[in-house]
């Protein structure tokens, strides 16, 4: 049931153009396997989605899927079951997300028969000769320099996506009940998130 939703959900984010809007949503189905019945649960339902997406969409949607959402909803749900703590987890889940970009992006310059890696470094070094040149600075940084910085970028990206994923499913699984399975909310988190919001009662022994 999971993966259906998940192949359904993916595939209306497709056809209406609204996987960036619904990037937050689409591993949910799979962080509640894991986090409901453990890490296998998690990775057989993204296999299962994978599978689903590719009769809906195709194998290259198929591998998109996974290399953007499923691996990493995988790997946040089996580090949440487990109790890996947020300083932990985040960039841990930054650092699945950033390897599933570049793994896309060699994908794609595969099908296309072009090297995008190559492609998108020197449009980015190209613009930041002209903006120096616009300045009157002295010229654009080193292509090494470049590549650095779009890693370093890419990496924030990451932490920040993984860090926003970590609040929204603290507060929608523990709603839902599975927050004695889910890692404790920093302290820090917690005041600016759960001001006004009651404790859940212990549970008596």
């Amino acid at each position: 049931m999971l993966a259906a939703v998940t192949g359904l959900a993916y595939l209306l984010s497709t056809l209406l153009k609204l996987e960036g809007s619904l990037g937050y949503v689409l591993p949910l189905p799979v962080v509640l396997a894991a986090v409901r019945s453990g890490p296998l649960a998690g990775w057989r339902t993204c296999a299962a989605s994978a599978s689903l997406i590719v009769v809906l969409l195709g194998p290259l949607r198929a591998v998109a899927y996974c290399l953007y959402h499923g691996l990493l909803a995988a790997s946040l749900g089996a580090m949440w079951r487990a109790g890996v703590p947020w300083a932990v987890a985040v960039p841990a889940g930054a650092l699945v997300r950033v390897a599933g970009q570049l793994a896309y992006i060699a994908l794609s310059s595969a099908t296309l028969n072009e090297n995008l890696f190559a492609v998108l470094l020197a449009n980015v070094h190209a613009l930041l000769d002209q903006m120096s040149a616009a300045v009157g600075a002295s010229g654009a940084p080193s292509q090494p320099a470049v590549a650095s910085m779009i890693l370093a970028l890419l990496a924030v990206n990451g932490c920040c996506y993984c860090f926003l994923l970590h609040v929204l499913y603290a507060l929608v699984l523990g709603g839902m009940g599975y927050s004695d399975r889910m890692p404790a909310i920093p302290g820090v988190v917690r005041r600016f998130l759960m001001a006004g919001v009651p404790e859940p009662a212990q549970k008596a022994a």
